[in-house]
């Protein structure tokens, strides 16, 4: 029977998890991974912001804690009620149980230099060490955010499910326009997609179509790049191009820009200024003889 209760227990978690997943709980998730994210450096600000609360703690207990003084003894008479009360203090909550300033008392007490003291404590938590945490924190979420979403973006460009499902409907939709009727499984028509000449007009009205556009986002191809599409994969400026240029090239194109990318077609113009130079010395040579 508890092994069962286990079983039913897991059941319903798994179940939960599944509904987290959905696409109305994704800003929620995401939150949580930041927050996730950003644990470390939450720690760490807690325990700096605890040394510093702690030697202000001790500073005034050894200043203000020695007299019994209306409205500023009581809240500095040991050192953990003075880092209760330095702590109130470093957000704002400078107050005694009757509401009045604690820093007023001490002024009038202890004179301007204790004040000015107090003073500088809390600007300094407040404008300096606060924005600091601050400041590291949001880094870190934004940190946890960014590597949340290239892993997401990762997993999506090696998710072959994707990659078959939206390029059939992008295949398909060139072949409809065409004039070619395919049916049944594109796997068994290989052949006959290889000889498909698409011209670079089909292509044009193939991204306008929601469904295309719709597949060519999913597979990150920017949105921007659709009006140029048939440009681009016309690497011959013949303004036709068969399937398996359209698919290496969609291929291609997936995706954020890579630095790869430039140095690749860097290294191919080195080549070709190479090969460029090599043709011209031996025509010189040729018709100097």
């Amino acid at each position: 029977a508890a092994s069962l209760l286990r079983m039913i227990k897991l059941f319903k978690l798994v179940r939960l998890l599944r509904v987290l997943q959905m696409e109305v709980f994704r800003d929620l998730m995401k939150m949580v991974q930041c927050m996730v994210g950003g644990v470390h450096t939450l720690v760490w600000a807690m325990v700096l912001f605890f040394f510093v609360v702690y030697l202000a703690s001790l500073l005034f207990t050894e200043f203000f804690g020695r007299h019994d003084v209306d409205h500023v003894y009581d809240h500095f008479r040991t050192v953990p009620r003075s880092m209760f009360t330095t702590f109130r203090c470093a957000f704002g909550d400078c107050t005694t149980i009757e509401g009045q300033p604690i820093f007023d008392h001490v002024r009038e007490n202890y004179g301007p230099i204790a004040s000015f003291f107090c003073c500088c404590f809390v600007f300094v938590v407040s404008v300096g060490i606060m924005n600091v945490i601050t400041a590291n924190f949001v880094e870190s979420t934004m940190a946890a955010a960014a590597k949340a979403k290239r892993a997401n973006k990762t997993a999506r460009m090696h998710d072959t499910d994707l990659w078959n499902s939206r390029i059939v409907t992008l295949v398909r939709l060139l072949a409809s326009h065409t004039g070619v009727e395919l049916r049944g499984m594109l796997s068994e028509q290989i052949q006959d997609l290889c000889k498909l000449q698409v011209p670079s007009e089909v292509i044009d009205r193939v991204v306008r179509t929601p469904e295309g556009c719709q597949a060519l986002c999913e597979l990150d191809v920017f949105e921007c790049d659709h009006e140029y599409l048939s440009d681009i994969l016309d690497a011959d400026q013949s303004c036709i191009c068969d399937v398996t240029e359209f698919i290496d090239g969609i291929r291609r194109l997936r995706g954020e820009p890579r630095r790869s990318d430039i140095v690749c077609v860097d290294l191919m113009v080195r080549d070709i200024q190479r090969q460029v130079r090599e043709t011209l010395q031996a025509v010189r040579e040729f018709g100097n003889r």
